[in-house]
């Protein structure tokens, strides 16, 4: 009975969290947990989601709109929630309450996702659940309600039977004529959309009598909506039918009294001209468009302006010159000359595009006094567009019988007190110059944007270095090295840095289309002095620049000037400067490592790039430069070199550069592209390491291993690493382990200790913890706690025996199955034991393991204190488990530890260390603790901090003697 109460408090708990937040009083955390809908009827299931979740929203639906709008959005996606298809319509009844609220934006909300849910019924469904919803809405009390219902007939509609697809277009016609203007605005709204889907008889019977009545409605905001829908209706009828159906109310609309409902019929021209056709445009549209063009309201004429060029592209070809010329083309000559400046803008815009449409001789008599006249007009906008458009005219009669009114224009518009003018003036001078020529340009224009590099505001003179190069590629290099980049350099010499700053930007763009002789010859010397300059901005865009322009530079001058000046700047005093010195120095040294590159300056290129990692700075510089280009980047230059290089130093300095960025555990080059986890790279160099008996640098090699499987990994990424080795070389691991166990394997004199690095890493994976103690390859390892081998070898084969010791379940395999006998123990415990023969009884040395007996007078201690430690850890570590501290105890493994704490000067940690494991060994069992595991102890939390306090008190109280 308990268990069951139980199971009824957890079933409920989610609902009862959801009433809890939704009753807070923090808008906030209402919001929250409306936003977590999705996640509670997951907990609930689809069954509870349906029965409890979903009504108690139907009942609770009132709050801030926010939270109302964001339950809106969440029930439009709950239909897989709730059981699917089958079971949506549960949904529609907290959507019908929120269709109804006062609030426009919940409203359209809750009807969007209504709407999202009616292709998700059935059809049968779809009358017994959606359409009633409908009827409701649209027979409610409120205009809210009635104002959701217009726009939910139309989705429903198609799929309905006969009979009720007439009660729908009654509901929709009632609407239509509502008292209410929100709901007639509503419904004209959704007109255009429900005649699509209803059938042609109704279309012509029942729903342009709405259009009519609508389109005539006393308030002008239904009335534009109802022209929009008209637009859209009049792409269903063949043409023969409109002129009798609908278009005595389109041309009625073009003089109506209010300007925002002809603002609308102007904006929808060119859609109304594509429905009806071409006749119909000939015989009524011009005439409207021509009194749309002189409306008294500026706001229309712009409208009707803007369409000027398409509505007259779209006239019948035969007659299309005719009605331009006799009709359209008289009021677009008043519009040139009127009073209102967004009209003649609109205008300026799109005039351009009538001279294609009326030919070379028609342009020049008629069109081209107009763009005359428009070049002098007194707004900058209207000169600014119709430069934009020039191209436009450029095809019909070239642009130089434009050229003496364009140039005064021009030179206005470029001094305009408006930024943006002059900017936009800028981005139109390719377009001119490729137009008039290079003589032209030079004679009248080429002062002009070399002055805008001295702009006041930065924006005009960026702009005008891409200008520059864009002249450059449009006029050849020759043009530039004798207009553009004297002036350019000349700006070196200015006394304001703001412009010595845009000599470097110029150079930046110009690099490249000037080609490297002309950069090399006449750009790169002021670069390089400009590295000198009193201001700290001046000299690190020196650097960036440099960065910019080595491919326009041969790889001698990158070393004899470029590397020099980079060099030096690294060294400055301003941060920023060292910042960018060297990003640009890594950028420009990787263009040196090609393995088939000169000698000198790879060796060069390395060495200053091995300078670099020795800061943290120059490592996390590196590595933040992008290595996108898995060709090109540095770090890819320099993998390729380990394996490519023909000269033995290039090879090693290259492994020294990456063991160097590898050395810091607060940066990953794992996370780059070329030197992934998953490389191949790092396949290659295992294989080299480990079965390339003759490679001389397999000590860097697997210093390099260690380091990417150090503390910069991830665990994920180390089991990646693995599966990928077993992957793509399955005998990866013994192939490691013979390698490292075989003393003198490698014949280059490499010892490959640090293989030993790699696997303590390599052993956080309980998969390679199990492989070391089931293939008998731990046995190997034993040997190498002995102090004839080097330090790092033994603390790497202590710390692999130590991780092998935290699967509690394989303690009694390592004691007992590992090697012979004794092994395991005194392979841990012989580094610690001094001598034997003298120190302890006869008795007492036949007792210890056979390895521990007799041992000589000159028997030596592990000399380095952290070994010993790791040494004693991993003991305290077997003693977790009782079969084995009765194996200890039965080898009296305490004569041993009491010799090794008898010591001198022994250290802090080592001496707690060894009293705690002699405590153990020395105490009584506890056979009331029910696990053999003492590491699964559950220690209380007060007694866990009493026992830490009094660790910290000892740490403190050693200092102190110290």
């Amino acid at each position: 009975m308990a268990s069951s109460d139980v199971q009824s408090d957890e079933n409920l708990y989610p609902i009862a969290v959801l009433i809890d937040e939704l009753r807070n009083e923090d808008v906030q955390l209402r919001l929250n947990s409306i936003k977590k809908l999705s996640t509670i009827a997951l907990a609930l299931g689809v069954e509870r989601t349906r029965s409890e979740l979903i009504p108690f929203l139907t009942d609770t639906i009132y709050d801030e709109d926010e939270v109302l709008l964001a339950l809106a959005e969440q029930l439009g996606t709950f239909t897989q929630l709730v059981g699917g298809d089958s079971y949506v319509h549960v949904l529609l009844p907290p959507l019908e309450s929120l269709a109804q609220v006062e609030e426009t934006i919940v409203r359209d909300k809750a009807v969007e996702s209504l709407r999202t849910l009616a292709p998700q019924h059935s059809t049968t469904d779809l009358e017994t659940f959606f359409v009633p919803t409908v009827k409701r809405l649209a027979q409610g009390d409120w205009f809210t309600s009635r104002t959701s219902a217009s726009g939910l007939i139309s989705v429903c509609y198609a799929r309905v039977s006969n009979h009720v697809k007439g009660e729908l277009r009654q509901l929709f016609k009632n609407l239509c004529q509502d008292d209410t203007p929100m709901v007639r605005r509503a419904a004209a709204s959704k007109l255009g959309e429900f005649a699509k889907v209803v059938e042609p008889e109704h279309l012509r019977q029942e729903l342009v009598p709405l259009f009519n009545n609508l389109a005539n409605d006393e308030q002008d905001s239904v009335r534009l909506l109802a022209i929009e829908a008209g637009i859209a209706m009049a792409g269903l009828f063949r043409h023969e039918d409109l002129e009798q159906q609908m278009m005595q109310t389109l041309r009625a609309a073009t003089e109506d009294k209010s300007w925002r409902v002809r603002y609308v019929v102007a904006d929808k021209l060119v859609e109304l001209q594509k429905a009806v056709g071409q006749e119909i445009t000939k015989n009524d549209l011009v005439t409207a468009y021509c009194s749309l063009l002189k409306d008294p309201e500026a706001e229309v004429r712009a409208a009707a302006a803007s369409k000027l060029k398409d509505f007259s592209n779209n006239l019948p070809t035969d007659t299309r010159e005719q009605i331009i010329m006799s009709q359209i083309l008289p009021c677009v000559k008043d519009l040139v000359g009127d009073m209102n400046q967004h009209v003649k803008s609109a205008l300026a815009s799109v005039i351009m595009g009538l001279a294609p449409i009326l030919g070379k001789d028609n342009t020049l008599e008629h069109l081209l006094p107009l763009f005359l006249n428009q070049l002098k007009d007194d707004f900058p906008e209207v000169r600014l567009n119709i430069i934009s458009n020039l191209d436009c005219i450029n095809e019909v009669i070239g642009v130089r019988q434009l050229s003496q009114s364009l140039l005064p224009a021009i030179v206005e518009l470029a001094s305009d007190a408006k930024w943006r003018v002059r900017l936009g003036i800028i981005e139109y001078m390719p377009l001119l110059a490729g137009q008039l020529g290079s003589e032209f340009f030079d004679e009248k224009l080429s002062s002009l944007c070399m002055s805008w590099l001295t702009d006041h505001v930065f924006a005009i003179r960026e702009a005008a270095t891409n200008n520059l190069k864009k002249l450059v590629e449009k006029f050849g290099r020759d043009w530039a090295q004798n207009t553009v980049i004297p002036k350019v350099i000349q700006l070196a010499r200015d006394q304001n840095y703001l412009y010595r700053m845009t000599c470097l930007f110029a150079i930046n763009v110009l690099a490249e289309p000037c080609g490297q002789d002309v950069t090399q010859r006449m750009m790169l010397p002021t670069v390089i002095t400009l590295g000198s300059d009193a201001v700290a901005n001046v000299r690190f865009n020196v650097a960036k620049t440099l960065q910019r322009i080595y491919p326009a530079i041969d790889q001698n001058t990158l070393a004899s000037h470029v590397k020099p000046c980079l060099e030096k700047l690294c060294q400055d005093s301003d941060h920023d400067v060292q910042y960018f010195a060297n990003e640009a120095l890594g950028k420009e040294l990787a263009e040196f490592l090609d393995p088939q590159g000169r000698l000198d300056l790879k060796s060069l290129a390395l060495q200053t790039l091995i300078s670099l990692t020795a800061s943290k700075e120059g490592r996390h510089l590196i590595l933040a430069s992008p290595n996108t280009d898995s060709n090109t980047s540095l770090l890819s230059r320099v993998c390729r070199l380990i394996f490519e290089d023909v000269q033995e130093s290039v090879r090693f300095d290259a492994l020294l550069f990456l063991i160097n960025l590898t050395s810091d555990s607060e940066l990953s080059i794992l996370n780059c592209k070329q030197t992934s986890i998953l490389s191949d790279f790092w396949l290659k160099l295992l294989k080299r390491c480990v079965q390339d008996r003759q490679y001389e640098h397999a000590d860097a090699g697997c210093k390099l291993l260690s380091n990417i499987t150090s503390r910069a990994i991830t665990v994920d990424q180390l089991n990646d690493f693995t599966e990928y080795l077993d992957k793509s070389y399955p005998s990866w691991f013994d192939d490691l382990i013979q390698a490292f166990s075989t003393i003198d394997y490698n014949l280059k004199k490499n010892n490959l200790d640090y293989l030993s690095a790699m696997l303590v890493n390599l052993t956080q994976l309980k998969i390679i913890r199990e492989r070391l103690r089931n293939q008998e390859h731990l046995k190997r390892l034993l040997c190498f706690t002995d102090n004839t081998h080097s330090t790092i070898r033994r603390g790497s084969v202590a710390c692999i025996l130590k991780n092998c010791c935290f699967d509690h379940e394989s303690h009694e395999q390592l004691v007992h199955q590992i090697g012979n006998n004794d092994d395991f123990i005194c392979a841990l415990l012989l580094p610690l034991s001094v001598a034997t023969a003298d120190e302890l009884t006869e008795e007492e040395n036949d007792q210890v393991p056979i390895d521990l007996q007799y041992l000589p007078s000159n028997k030596q201690i592990e000399p380095d204190r952290d070994i010993q430690l790791i040494l004693l850890e991993t003991v305290l570590l077997l003693c977790a488990t009782k079969s084995v501290r009765e194996y200890l105890r039965s080898k009296q493994i305490y004569y041993i530890l009491r010799q090794y704490h008898r010591q001198p000067n022994l250290d802090f940690a080592c001496n707690r260390t060894c009293e705690r494991i002699i405590q153990i060994l020395i105490g009584d069992e506890d056979y009331n603790v029910e696990t053999d595991n003492l590491m699964e102890l559950n220690i209380p939390h007060d007694l866990r901090e009493k026992f830490h306090e009094i660790d910290r008190k000892e740490e403190e109280a050693n200092k102190t003697e110290e």
